[in-house]
């Protein structure tokens, strides 16, 4: 009997690394530890079980993978409701109990939707804190930074902000908790740069939001707004934008 392409290894695989924690900088020193807004998708994450053998962390997250880039296409097109696991085994050339050796159920999917892009921000926005920039520079990395992360993800954002509805309350709220640890993120930045003088009065929470949203806008509407521009140019206009409102130049991206 062929094998279960599923059932196949696969190279690589993040394995479920922890979240990167972070707070809000003590003012005037350095961070002087980090507790993480997003512990919850973590432990949710990790509550999803699997029937494949422990030690296997390269298998099970290769293979979920591709259940998530098909489920994504599938629940976009089709949307989650009409969307049965035996759909996505079907576009997947598999049994449907293959899928259930990964998952146990529909939910589970749409959670690892989401953290997929989260692992993103944790390897790629988040990170940027620690480098060694001028508080201009920094925002300006982390506006681009996470617009390109968007870009990477708009399927999957567009199917959590169309979906998550569908998930129970508690799943719901996962969803608000990392976009609330972003928005952080982006307050502490936009915070830096007001500190560091010449700024008009700006509230750091609201401009912050603004950013947030602004990604969000080119997930959702990628492919009418690429007609006109690409990630670059839009990231670029809305830095602009920013720091209009800053009342200051960028002096650096």
């Amino acid at each position: 009997m062929a094998a279960d392409p599923l059932s196949r290894d696969v190279a690589g695989g993040s394995g479920g690394a922890p979240l990167r924690r972070m707070a809000e900088a003590p003012r005037g020193g350095a961070r002087s530890g980090r507790a993480s807004s997003m512990e919850e998708l973590e432990r949710r994450v990790a509550r999803i079980r699997t029937s494949i053998s422990k030690g296997r962390n390269d298998l099970v997250s290769g293979n979920r993978t591709r259940i998530i880039e098909t489920a994504t296409r599938l629940f976009r097109a089709e949307g989650y409701q009409r969307t049965a696991i035996g759909d996505i085994a079907a576009a997947l050339g598999v049994s449907q109990g293959n899928i259930y050796q990964y998952v146990e159920k529909k939910d589970d999917i749409l959670i690892l939707i989401l953290y997929s892009a989260v692992e993103d921000y944790k390897s790629d926005l988040f990170v940027i804190e620690d480098e060694d920039l001028d508080p201009v520079e920094m925002l300006i990395r982390a506006i681009r930074t996470y617009y390109a992360i968007l870009d990477r993800h708009h399927e999957k954002t567009t199917v959590i902000y169309h979906q998550i509805f569908h998930l129970e309350r508690d799943d719901r709220a996962l969803f608000g908790q990392v976009e609330a640890a972003v928005t952080a993120l982006f307050e502490r930045r936009v915070a830096a740069v007001i500190a560091a003088g010449a700024c008009a009065p700006t509230d750091a929470f609201l401009l912050a939001s603004n950013i947030v949203s602004l990604g969000h806008t080119w997930a959702l509407k990628r492919r009418r707004l690429k007609a006109h521009t690409d990630i670059d140019g839009y990231s670029q206009t809305q830095i602009d934008y920013v720091f209009r409102i800053l009342g200051r130049a960028p002096e650096t991206g």
